[in-house]
This record gives structure tokens, sequence and C-alpha cells, in this order.
């Protein structure tokens, strides 16, 4: 628990968020939806799904999404944002993914599936963050 009666989050380093990024980015192809594109920095790990993946052909997504495990605004773990015409995040668009930051890789490839097909909505009732998840609202 930290300060605020939060769980704590956990502390990941650079080489292990690349490896546990890689395995989620296996079990996502193994669930036949692979990212476009990944890219890794410092601070985070982003997956992209572009305008034209099948895995978003049913979805809200009209340029595409990122998904991307980071830290902004006080928060670290998994979250998503839109893409716009020319392929950048919307920033204002983040949105917390309700799963825990350090979830297992097949958490990430059962929820995205929904994810992609109906907005965050589709993974937790009215939006909310699931109970137990391990994310703050």
């Amino acid at each position: 628990m930290n300060a605020d009666g939060n769980e704590a989050e956990p502390t990941v380093d650079y080489a292990e968020r690349r490896r546990y990024c890689t395995a989620v980015v296996e079990a996502l192809t193994d669930a036949g939806i692979p990212p476009t594109e990944r890219w890794d920095e410092s601070g985070g790990t982003a997956l992209y799904w572009t305008e034209d993946d099948p895995a978003l052909e049913h979805g809200p997504w009209t340029h595409g999404v990122v998904v991307f495990w980071g830290t902004r605004g006080g928060h670290r773990g998994w979250g998503y944002a839109t893409l716009d015409a020319k392929g950048d995040p919307l920033l204002t668009t983040t949105t917390w993914l309700p799963v825990h930051p350090k979830a297992a890789p097949s958490v990430l490839a059962n929820q995205l599936p929904r994810l992609f097909a109906g907005g965050v909505s589709a993974l937790a009732p009215g939006g909310k963050h699931l109970p137990g998840s391990g994310t703050r609202p």
C-alpha cells in the first residue's frame, strides 16, 4: 500500500519491461491480433494498430489506436489513446486500461479484442475499472 491507501504500483526496469512487453506481443500474436508496430523508449513501450488493421475493423477507431505501457500523470501501467490522421497519439484521449500494470500477457490478449471492438466500455460496464484490477479509477 502506498501513502494514499492504494495498492503500490510495481517497479519495472527497462530490460524487465522489454521482456514483459515482448511476452505480451507474443500472446497478442498467438491471439491473432499482433500490433502493426512497436516502439520501446526509456519511459514506456507503445504498441500500434493502424486504421487498416483487421483487428480494428469492427471498432470505433477512425485512424487506429496505440496501447502502451508507461507512466503519465502519476499513473503507471497499461493505457491507450486514439490516433489522429497522421498516426500520432491524441494524448487528450489517453485512458488507462482496467488491468494490473504487470497483468499476465494472456490478460491483455483477452482484453484487447474487446477494446478494439467497442472501446473501454466493452471491458468494464460503464467504462469503470474492474474491481481488484490493481488500477485506480
